[in-house]
């Protein structure tokens, strides 16, 4: 017989278990599928609990129950392990170290991988909780060394949610390999999952202090000429920042196209095109290079003579159409606004850019379809985020995280958002990071570890207590 040089580990006995069942079972597909082929955000999942949650971990004691196999059973179930063995079942323990030992036992392995453009990407787990489906998949450079911990799945599609994410959570220099997570939420309809890859990006660098030479003295006495155009609605292909702005009936003002051509000093993708007033808010039009520059991004900030960096508000627009090989693309300017109006030396303003520049683009296919089934344990309340009763938010728990859905949630910082999870038997889950705002009107707190929602007493929403009922 066969020695294999892995240690044999819980893991593997579980996917055993779910191949031999799934057998079984022989009315409907596994679960468990295989193939023939196959800085943004801060890392979520410690490695160890704190020294306080594992204390009152430690006060719970599990009793496993004795499961007994018939005889002709055991036979099907050891003729499995040789087969699971000789296919190469994913360790979900071995892959995914890097998470805590309760995440990982409440995900379903997948092992489907999909190969284009020299870059192997695998699905490697996932879980339905609720409305929120967490996908974990590698990516892989097969060829060079294009995957490093810059990379940013750029463009991607996952079925079902109305609301999705993709972040790099972990990154593997020995093997140049990167975990990234797909957080989708919303209903999804049938067990059938696609993910698909179409743009990777690495290589980002990002900087600030960017100095912009502008001609102040210029640009306040020319305040108050108001030469503007009114985009039209087609036109626009994004909004973003604080704004009152309805797209659907407020007319959008934005600077005449390329009136001048004003460079940033170390940045060679973009330019100045206009910059003025209109309506007493400065503009700043920047026109992108059409190639390197539909990736590359950033912003331009104010800061005060001792270069304090000011908070003033501001929204940008993306605008204006372009062809390339025959296929018409959106945004090629973009506008920046600033409310200027609570400044009162404007002359004394200094205006710098911070910007991200991308140095590999990876174009390709990356697709696989899997099942995941649902697991719906949830509960669900309401509180109210601010002190004037003028933010209802409802409130959404399942052993993932917390998700927060409301109407004018995205006037809410994340950074001002702060979590408590406390447990019946005194214990506490807590986090003042880990929010993700997926939608305008929807807000996910991912828990740094799985969440037994069964023993969930309340939650503490920035101090403001939340009490659940079983959804």
């Amino acid at each position: 017989m066969r020695k294999f040089e892995k240690e044999f580990t819980e893991q593997n006995l579980f996917n055993i278990k779910k191949l031999f069942y799934d057998k079984l079972a022989m009315d409907e597909p596994p679960t468990l599928t295989r193939s023939d082929t196959s800085f943004y955000p801060p890392v979520l999942y410690p490695s160890a609990p704190s020294a306080h949650t594992k204390k009152s971990m430690n006060k719970r004691k599990r009793y496993r129950k004795a499961i007994y196999i018939p005889v002709t059973a055991a036979l099907s179930l050891c003729l499995v392990t040789g087969a699971a063995a000789s296919v190469g079942i994913i360790d979900l323990s071995a892959v995914l170290h890097f998470l805590g030992a309760d995440r990982i036992g409440i995900l379903q392995p997948v092992h489907q991988v999909s190969e284009d453009q020299g870059i192997r990407m695998e699905v490697i787990g996932a879980i339905r909780d609720g409305d929120t489906t967490e996908i974990y998949v590698s990516l892989s450079d097969l060829t060079g060394h294009r995957i490093d911990d810059t990379l940013d799945v750029y463009d991607y599609r996952v079925t079902g949610g109305n609301a999705n994410n993709a972040q790099i959570i972990h990154y593997d220099d020995a093997n140049q390999t990167a975990i990234v997570r797909f957080l989708i939420q919303g209903k999804v309809s049938k067990n059938r999952i696609t993910v698909q890859i179409n743009t990777l990006m690495s290589g980002a660098s990002r900087q600030d202090g960017y100095n912009v030479q502008v001609d102040w003295e210029q640009l306040l006495q020319e305040k108050q000429n108001n030469n503007y155009d009114i985009v039209d609605q087609d036109r626009i292909s994004g909004l973003g920042g604080t704004t009152d702005i309805q797209l659907d009936t407020d007319p959008i003002p934005v600077l005449h196209q390329d009136v001048t051509n004003i460079p940033v000093e170390g940045i060679d993708w973009m330019h100045i095109s206009n910059i003025g007033f209109v309506n007493g808010k400065l503009h700043i039009q920047i026109n992108p290079d059409n190639e390197i520059g539909e990736y590359n991004h950033g912003y331009f900030y104010f800061t005060d003579e001792q270069g304090l960096k000011l908070d003033i508000p501001q929204y940008s627009i993306s605008y204006g159409h372009y062809m390339k090989d025959g296929v018409g693309y959106g945004g090629d300017y973009e506008e920046f606004v600033y409310d200027l109006s609570a400044v009162d030396d404007l002359d004394k303003l200094r205006l710098q850019g911070s910007f991200t520049s991308i140095s590999e683009v990876i174009q390709g296919n990356w697709k696989t379809t899997f099942n995941l089934s649902q697991n719906a344990l949830s509960k669900t309340g309401n509180i109210q985020l601010d002190v004037n009763g003028g933010l209802q938010a409802n409130v959404t728990l399942s052993s993932v995280g917390v998700t927060l859905t409301s109407e004018a949630l995205s006037k809410i910082r994340l950074k001002d958002l702060h979590i408590e999870v406390h447990l019946k038997d005194g214990t506490e889950l807590s986090g003042a990071s880990g929010f993700l705002q997926l939608d305008q009107d929807l807000i996910k707190w991912i828990s740094p570890t799985t969440i037994p929602v069964n023993d969930v007493s309340y939650l503490l929403l920035n101090g403001e207590k939340v009490t659940l009922q079983d959804n």
